[in-house]
């Protein structure tokens, strides 16, 4: 192209360009009030986030993303949150405080109008976990916060122990981020309760006394280390506990409220209190012989629950359950033939169609039950299948050591004529579950309250058992 051809492009241009650069400016406020009070994932993004990647400035832009999100925290614009999770560990997956809280966020922060969890979204956040693991292998945080969540919100002692005892493996970060450090000792407390859970008590001791050892190991080279110091008793007030329970529900009964006087010290193999006489009655036509265990006396529960929907998708379960104040009955609602999701990679998408309602209902005076309403959510409870399960259980491992102590960790000492069940542990040795658990199948006529739920609905366990699976593992 000769000189004077280019001359007259440029000079064609230039009105061009400029008349562009004048429209914008007429156009943008009228655009911006348009969108007034919208926000989007790029809203407020200048070229810095589009050029940094292309420059190798990836992590520079991941973090100005992350602070971003903070924004949409903070302002409860929670939708926003998920595609800048996803971007920030694209660009940089060694981010591990993102796969955590984008976890935390799907597992914890979608709730219905009385805070019950979506969870639907929880496969999604463990998958999340699983993949920051996979990109940062050496540290410890990741794989304890797919074990917490495991616990708290899927109670599933046994992928909580799996995940507990990799992070007992690993290292933590310095803070120059250097995985140098050994996993803080509270990992080695999750797994211990995460075999407490399951019953397997005598598991549960050893890991204490490992706790102990390194609480231990520490105070020896900082005998002034008051915060290493308290840990250790509290893991030493554990073992104790869980030896006397153990002997209590299972050997002799141990009266907590009128033996600790007497008791001055306890055998730490058995459990069994010293003096000798600390479990023997001193009163009565027993009196010199020792009490039976705990899950000697069968407790009968007489579990039971009525549910009706007083309202379209509004359900009022009233039940009853010979137990201590403070037990909790969960309540699931599902629809029929749905298991959780495998997913093989990480995606937030969830199937908007699946109803999936979790609650639980404190026992106060052996009654239970209060209104769920699920009519003013119905994107979380869209109710589009035609069944559903209507499941009331309680399984003891889930309850409080006070309440536990009436009948132990896993319901031996628990007698119910209609609706106990007993649950087999996947691994080899384990003690089995008992629990009390009521399932219905129901229709959507039945959730719309235009016909009533019966006894009629109910399917006996096994049944339940065989088409959908143990509701524990």
């Amino acid at each position: 192209m000769s000189v004077a051809t280019r001359r007259k492009l440029i000079m064609a241009l230039a009105p061009l360009f400029l008349l562009t650069v004048l429209m914008q400016h007429i156009m943008d406020p009228k655009i911006a009030e348009i969108h007034k009070g919208e926000h989007t994932v790029f809203s407020g993004l200048s070229n810095e986030f589009i050029l940094g990647p292309m420059l190798g400035l990836s992590q520079a832009v991941a973090g100005l993303l992350w602070i971003r999100a903070d924004e949409f925290f903070d302002s409860g614009d929670y939708d926003a949150i998920l595609p800048l999770v996803r971007m920030v560990t694209w660009l940089d997956p060694h981010e591990i405080d993102v796969y955590i809280t984008g976890a935390w966020h799907m597992s914890y922060n979608f709730t219905d109008s009385d805070q019950r969890g979506d969870r639907r979204y929880i496969p999604a956040a463990q998958k999340l976990l699983e993949e920051g693991y996979e990109n940062n292998p050496t540290v410890y945080d990741i794989p304890f916060e797919i074990g917490w969540e495991s616990s708290d919100k899927m109670k599933n002692y046994i992928r909580a122990e799996k995940w507990f005892r990799i992070a007992t493996t690993l290292k933590s970060q310095d803070s120059s981020g250097h995985a140098t450090k050994s996993a803080p000792i509270f990992v080695w407390h999750q797994l211990a309760h995460s075999l407490e859970h399951q019953g397997r008590i005598k598991e549960a001791l050893a890991v204490w006394q490992q706790a102990l050892a390194i609480s231990n190991a520490k105070l020896k080279l900082n005998p002034k280390d008051f915060s290493t110091r308290n840990l250790r008793d509290t893991e030493e007030h554990n073992w104790e506990i869980n030896l006397k329970r153990l002997y209590s529900r299972y050997t002799h009964e141990i009266n907590f409220a009128i033996d600790r006087k007497m008791t001055k010290s306890f055998n730490p193999q058995t459990g069994q209190p010293y003096p000798d006489d600390a479990y023997i009655y001193t009163k009565g036509p027993e009196a010199g012989k020792p009490r039976p265990a705990a899950t000697a006396n069968p407790w009968n529960c007489a579990f039971n629950c009525h549910p009706v929907f007083i309202q379209p998708k509004v359900l009022m379960p009233n039940g009853q359950f010979n137990v201590g104040n403070g037990a909790r009955v969960t309540i699931e609602l599902f629809d029929y033939g749905w298991h959780p999701e495998k997913l093989k990679h990480f995606t937030f998408d969830i199937d908007e169609s699946q109803t999936i309602m979790w609650d639980q209902h404190s026992v106060i005076n052996g009654k239970w039950g209060r209104k769920i309403d699920m009519s003013r959510d119905p994107t979380m409870y869209s109710f589009s299948r035609p069944y559903y399960w209507l499941v009331f259980y309680f399984d003891p491992r889930q309850t409080s050591p006070f309440i536990q102590d009436k009948f132990g960790w896993s319901g031996e000492g628990m007698t119910d004529k209609h609706y106990l069940w007993t649950v087999k542990s996947p691994i080899p040795g384990a003690p089995t579950d008992r629990i009390l658990q009521k399932v219905y199948k129901i229709s959507r006529a039945q959730v719309l309250g235009l016909e009533p739920i019966t006894e009629k609905d109910v399917v006996p366990n096994a049944v339940f058992a065989k088409e959908e699976g143990e509701v524990f593992p």
